[in-house]
């Protein structure tokens, strides 16, 4: 079996930068052509179709984090059995994840195309808002396959610790986003419509890539026929470890909804304020998320090779780099809102600012409460124990029904924008408390059973 992206050697922090690099990259271009999407929308389709395609931000964490989020929590499985050298059943295990891929896929799209309407109803979708986001939705779900087909295989390449080249595909994938944006939008004028096909080829053409490459080159995940005749037990395994991570995300995605639903009824100024803001966001949290993603899979490789001193070692440096960043990007975002900003509104937009400073002071002085929980929940996923962060799901899910529902009628915007910060500190306490546990038992409190 190749050793080449072994995770259970060498110097502890290198190997988790070196993992994680590629990741964040990936991450990176991943949300550049998102974001492009929306400065390309918002400053060439006006507020009200920025608006549009922010409003349904929630639906689609709900629909595709779920997903997503099944298809990563399997793959701890896979890197387990690379990790302890079971070359057959890793072979397994990734036909496994292409069945759970095929039906997951099929189910979603179906649900979510036959619902939307009543889904964006439920969101209290402004109805000057509401074909646009329709239509933009609708055509996320008919790629959904697509997309998570990149998903799936850039989980698999990484639970084998080969994180470059799903960042090698993701690139171009970028790249053709960009050209897609601009031929659809502004050239064929399609609005929104263009924004969501660009992305739904753009990144299915990357997880297509993406399978050829991981077929060709490791035979750990060149499934044959045999391999797909599957036990119930070998299917259990994945599932209980794939399921709550799915069902993780899909609480947070329903807080998320509840969360949208409140800020769609503050108007289009207070939609488009979030919606920039969250985009910057999303790029600040990155190098942390990231960190956290390489800490799934360096957990799971030295969990399944038994090396617990390296775990350990691992979530230390891990802990402090994210905690460091946090505070000091927290700190930049809060000075320079305004320009940072107007880059996707204008500068012109001076009540979509106003709500911007108000937001981004909230969240950016609460990151260190993100590095806390992507760092913890990350190791505790790695052990192959999703069920914590299930947990923690639901808390998340409770603090942003708190905010949305209470605070905002207390404080209005501002009280809405404590719901983030809220559900990461109460989360990450609960993970905290479980990686402990965990640690002071010489992590066998949890195991996978083919392990």
């Amino acid at each position: 079996m190749e050793r080449k992206y072994d995770l259970t050697k060498g110097d502890v922090f290198q190997t988790i930068l070196m993992f994680m690099l590629p990741i964040l990259a990936g991450n990176v271009f991943q949300q550049l052509y998102s974001a492009v999407d929306t400065i390309i929308v918002g400053r060439t389709l006006g507020s009200d179709a920025l608006a549009s395609v922010g409003s349904i931000g929630s639906l689609q964490f709900l629909v595709f984090g779920f997903c997503s989020g099944l298809a990563g929590g399997v793959t701890v499985v896979t890197s387990q059995f690379i990790g302890a050298g079971k070359t057959e059943n890793a072979r397994r295990s990734t036909a496994v994840i292409y069945m759970i891929w095929a039906v997951v896929s099929l189910l979603c799209t179906v649900v979510g195309i036959v619902c939307l309407p009543g889904l964006l109803h439920i969101l209290n979708m402004p109805e000057k808002l509401f074909q646009r986001a329709y239509a933009y939705q609708l055509v996320c779900f008919i790629g959904l396959g697509g997309q998570l087909l990149y998903n799936v295989e850039a989980s698999l390449l990484r639970a084998i610790g080969n994180s470059k080249v799903p960042l090698i595909f993701l690139i171009i994938s970028s790249v053709l986003n960009i050209i897609l944006d601009f031929v659809f939008i502004l050239v064929f004028h399609m609005d929104v419509i263009g924004a969501a096909a660009a992305t739904i080829l753009a990144q299915s053409l990357s997880g297509v890539g993406c399978l050829i490459y991981s077929f060709r080159k490791y035979p750990q995940l060149r499934v044959r026929k045999e391999d797909f005749k599957i036990s119930f037990a070998f299917l259990a395994d994945h599932l209980r470890v794939g399921l709550p991570l799915s069902i993780q995300d899909s609480i947070t995605g329903v807080g998320m909804m509840v969360f949208q639903s409140a800020l769609n009824g503050m108007g289009a100024d207070a939609i488009a304020a979030y919606t920039a803001c969250n985009k910057l966001e999303t790029f600040v949290v990155m190098p942390m998320y990231s960190i956290a993603v390489a800490m799934v899979t360096f957990t799971a490789q030295n969990f399944g090779a038994k090396q617990y001193q390296r775990i350990r070692k691992g979530m230390k440096v891990s802990l402090l780099s994210c905690l460091f960043f946090s505070v000091v990007v927290g700190g930049l975002i809060i000075v320079f809102c305004k320009p940072l900003v107007s880059i996707f509104v204008g500068s012109g937009a001076a009540e979509v600012i106003r709500l911007s400073r108000i937001y981004n002071s909230i969240e950016a002085s609460c990151l260190w409460c993100a590095a806390l929980l992507f760092t913890y929940r990350g190791a505790v996923q790695g052990t192959g124990n999703t069920k914590i962060p299930m947990m923690g799901g639901f808390l998340e899910l409770l603090m942003r029904v708190f905010a949305a529902l209470c605070l905002s009628r207390i404080w209005g915007f501002p009280g809405l924008a404590m719901a983030y910060p809220l559900a990461w500190i109460f989360a990450a306490l609960l993970n905290m408390w479980y990686y402990r546990k965990l640690d002071k038992n010489d992590f066998q409190c949890t195991r996978t059973s083919s392990i």
